[in-house]
């Protein structure tokens, strides 16, 4: 039996805290999720564990494990605020109460290549609900209603395995500064990326698309997880 997560209150009260926090944002939406889910486990209410984290009311802390409703290899993506090359949390709200885990996959690729807000998501989510409509048809509807449409480039790789148990231990904010360096030392520019613990996303505009079209995009992947199992290993050698 895997035994229960240790948290930093004080870290997990500064991710929740908006503008008030000093160090940052630690922990992410999901993670907070997966620490109401266990304190929930263990017998707290939502109103306790909203008053644990200096919350008022409960109805923004139920917001936090309706994430856990995601796909696992789309919650590496979600962050804070209106990030570029990831999933803002509203808007990963809105994603979770779509039922269908490909169609979750299916919009998740659409905000991010051209940053659906959590208002366009509820549309589509609706339009896929009351018609007989495929979401990615509900999707170029919702394109089709702005005044311009914005696209960004996507890349999914593989995490590996060597690397796979370490980076699953660590936080997301650890695990996107490890991706950071390794995105510098592949040398691809005007990317942002996101780590989970199977698969990596990497999303930019215009200058990331040449950039991966001089390094190649078949050999992309593999430059990366070079990089990121060089980072592990200066990781685990400074202890």
């Amino acid at each position: 039996m895997t035994a229960p997560r240790t948290w930093d209150l004080g870290r997990l009260r500064m991710s929740v805290g908006y503008g008030r926090q000093r160090g940052g944002r630690y922990y992410s939406p999901v993670e907070v999720g997966e620490w109401v889910q266990q304190e929930r486990r263990r017998g707290a209410s939502l109103a306790e564990c909203a008053a644990t984290l200096n919350l008022d009311g409960v109805g923004h802390i139920g917001r936090f494990p309706r994430l856990l409703n995601l796909r696992e290899d789309i919650r590496h993506l979600v962050d804070w605020g209106t990030p570029h090359g990831a999933i803002g949390f509203s808007a990963a709200v809105e994603l979770a109460k779509l039922r269908s885990e490909n169609e979750q996959r299916e919009v998740a690729n659409a905000v991010l290549k051209h940053g659906l807000t959590s208002r366009e998501i509820r549309q589509i989510a609706q339009l896929r609900r009351r018609s007989d409509r495929s979401v990615a048809e509900a999707i170029e509807d919702g394109l089709r209603m702005r005044d311009k449409v914005v696209r960004h480039y996507v890349f999914l790789g593989s995490v590996s395995a060597g690397i796979g148990d370490y980076i699953a231990n660590r936080e997301q904010g650890q695990r996107d500064a490890l991706l950071r360096h390794s995105i510098e030392k592949v040398g691809l520019k005007g990317a942002t990326g996101k780590l989970g613990t199977q698969i990596f996303t990497l999303a930019g505009g215009d200058d990331f698309a040449q950039s991966m079209q001089e390094i190649g995009n078949d050999d992309i992947e593999w430059k990366m997880l070079i990089a990121m199992e060089e980072e592990v290993s200066r990781e685990r050698a400074e202890g």
